[in-house]
């Protein structure tokens, strides 16, 4: 299956640069948001995740074909 991916800020670099924070994903059928989160390297703490456009709590929710995924960081300032 395939997922349409977009990360922000930081977690932009776990995909090449002329991504530009956009890519298009292939999962197993039947992957979750958790999965995904691990296919993509990311080991920092996220702070939001949306699927097609809906605030995503529960990482353990399946993503089918064709989602949109949005994955935002948590913001340190100073």
């Amino acid at each position: 299956m395939q997922v349409q991916v977009k990360l922000f800020s930081r977690f932009r670099e776990h995909l090449p640069p002329e991504a530009r924070g956009e890519a298009t994903i292939n999962l197993p059928v039947g992957a979750t948001i958790d999965d995904l989160i691990d296919h993509l390297g990311i080991v920092r703490r996220v702070k939001l995740i949306t699927i097609n456009g809906e605030r995503q709590a529960d990482y353990s929710r399946p993503l089918h074909d064709g989602d949109s995924v949005r994955v935002f960081p948590v913001v340190v300032g100073g």
